[in-house]
């Protein structure tokens, strides 16, 4: 497949010749050290929800936005070229457990235009070009071919299966200005499977837009 390159991309690529390029930090520590209680990782949007929602880190894109983006913007200014999405469980399969499916595809946009706006403010400050990677977790339950003892009946039956939110979740973060997508701490191969077919799915079909 040829993909048209961006200008982002070519400016990447560009970087990566020059030098070794550095990703950010753990996301998760930084969160867990802002100490938040149950009160605002609902913030006003959520304050009536019926669902406890401490610990959906990825909530935060939504709840409390700017402390998301400074995150993102301290990473920067510590010398990081790169940072990640806090999307890391942003999918309708992993949101499922806090009955928020409904949410993930605006999760991942958010997501991304924040890192975006965060690689802006910090490039504005020093004129450094800073680059976004829009981050793909695993889903909370592994895919199956069959269910095993280890793999409950209830888990997605394909890889083709997860690959839709995992498509989702991409188109998502590459429309709000990601430059590139990180497959990170992927436990099995059906989960990087399917994320590496939903991305090649976009990407062939982009491709085909621009023939």
């Amino acid at each position: 497949m040829n993909v048209p390159a961006s200008s982002k991309r070519t400016a990447l690529l560009a970087a990566a010749r020059e030098r070794i390029l550095v990703l950010d930090g753990a996301m998760g520590t930084m969160i867990q050290a802002l100490e938040y209680d149950e009160a605002a990782f609902r913030g006003e949007r959520y304050r009536d929800f019926h669902r406890d929602l401490r610990g959906n880190n990825d909530l935060l894109i939504l709840t409390q936005p700017r402390a998301i983006e400074d995150i993102h913007a301290n990473y920067l200014r510590a010398g990081a070229d790169i940072v990640a999405t806090n999307t890391f469980s942003s999918t309708s399969i992993a949101q499922a457990d806090y009955d928020l499916s409904g949410i993930a595809y605006q999760m991942n946009l958010e997501g991304a235009r924040l890192a975006r706006n965060a690689a802006a403010r910090v490039t504005a400050e020093d004129g450094k070009p800073r680059f976004v990677a829009g981050a793909i977790g695993p889903t909370t339950a592994p895919p199956r071919s069959r269910p095993t003892s280890r793999i409950p009946a209830s888990a997605p039956s394909t890889s083709t299966t997860c690959a839709r939110p995992m498509a989702s979740r991409s188109t998502a973060c590459s429309t709000a200005g990601a430059d590139l997508l990180l497959l990170e701490t992927i436990f099995d191969t059906l989960n990087a499977k399917a994320a590496l077919y939903a991305i090649s799915e976009i990407a062939e079909a982009r491709a085909s837009t621009c023939r």
